[in-house]
């Protein structure tokens, strides 16, 4: 049997780290241990999330190497009961243990001392690779970045991208606006926490949405532009219009595609991917099949459709008096889900040959 999992996030444990499935993902591993005799885990990229930290405005703003061992460090230290599984995972017979990076952690593949930290504290030996492949069983396994433009960590040549236009949008636009919201907190009179969960919003386009939903004097969704169009000004160009896209929602990776190609290419009969954060399995034609391994975060959707509202916003002042005019504005509704999901791959004796797409998603209030 063959298992595989993606887009984790585990993080340093600090505002924008939100994984607190210790306890689901040790039932997952010992339940499929004792099932199988045979098993080996991959782990589909993005399980650490080096990059969704605030760290890197306690030091210049960037993610330097350096700062990434602390990260790693954090995260090391707040996800003990992880590495205690995979622990007791790769210590039990016939259990074997793959890990393919994503874009989240691909300083692991920059910098071996960052998984030198987990060989140190749980003896645990985890080595970064590109992608995962079975010819036996016709399995193509990667994170799927690459066929993303906005988070591809290679150039053309080969060489690496150790900071992506990806990782810009989530230091540059999201930490900063997290930042930003913290520094003027006083004048907002609101708890930072409230934003926490931005990063979980989707899809991309209704994060404006979901602010007035927390903010109805508009106040978050004013800084949140604010901080798109600071950059936007110091990345002019065909970056600048990328990032408007992604933002918008009207740029999409199209890794369905990709799969496709892949397949046709003759790389395998199973092409599996994480990174969209969307479980998916797809059929093509002659018996091809395309997965996803979804996510283990929460989703944060609107529900329903939305209100008209009218708020007051300030227009100008004179001689020391404030002026407000009315405006209308949509009001969203929004839910949350937990959704935890990953592939199974059963092999002869196991039942049906193939892979399985299992999900298990819940509302979380």
């Amino acid at each position: 049997m063959r298992v595989f999992l993606s887009d984790l996030h585990l993080g340093d444990g600090k505002e924008r780290d939100d994984f607190q499935f210790h306890r689901e993902f040790d039932d997952l591993v010992r339940g499929l241990s004792d099932r199988s005799k045979k098993i080996e885990m991959i782990l589909l990229g993005d399980i650490f999330d080096l990059i969704r930290t605030q760290k890197y405005y306690e030091f210049e703003g960037l993610p330097h190497p350096e700062v990434k061992l602390k990260v790693m460090g954090d995260i090391v230290e707040q996800h003990a009961p992880f590495f205690e599984t995979l622990r007791y995972f790769t210590e039990r017979g016939g259990c074997q243990l793959r890990y393919v990076v994503g874009n989240h952690d691909f300083g692991t593949s920059l910098d071996p001392r960052l998984l030198e930290m987990v060989r140190e504290r749980f003896g645990l030996a985890i080595n970064p690779e590109s992608y995962y492949r079975d010819e036996a069983l016709g399995i193509w396994a990667e994170h799927g970045h690459r066929y993303d433009s906005i988070n591809n960590t290679y150039n053309r040549d080969g060489t690496p991208i150790p900071y992506c236009l990806g990782d810009r949008i989530v230091v540059e636009i999201v930490g900063k606006f997290f930042e930003r919201v913290r520094e003027e907190r006083g004048a907002l009179k609101i708890d930072p926490a409230i934003v926490n969960d931005l990063d979980n919003v989707r899809p991309q386009s209704a994060i404006s949405n979901w602010l007035d939903s927390i903010d109805e004097e508009g106040r978050l969704k004013q800084i949140y532009y604010d901080t798109i169009a600071g950059f936007v000004v110091n990345h002019a160009g065909e970056v600048a219009s990328l990032v408007m896209d992604f933002i918008s929602g009207r740029y999409q990776p199209d890794l369905v595609r990709a799969a496709r190609d892949l397949a046709k290419n003759g790389v395998g009969k199973y092409i599996i991917f994480g990174h969209t954060h969307e479980a998916l399995e797809k059929g093509f034609d002659k018996g091809i099949k395309h997965l996803n391994t979804g996510t283990w975060r929460r989703f944060i959707e609107p529900k329903g459709r939305p209100s008209t509202r009218m708020r007051s916003v300030p227009t100008y002042s004179e001689g020391g008096v404030q002026f407000y005019t009315q405006e209308p504005y949509f009001y969203y509704k929004f839910e949350t889900t937990i959704n935890l999901s990953y592939v199974l791959f059963y092999e002869k004796g196991e039942g049906r040959v193939g892979p399985r797409l299992i999900q298990q998603k819940q509302e979380s209030g």
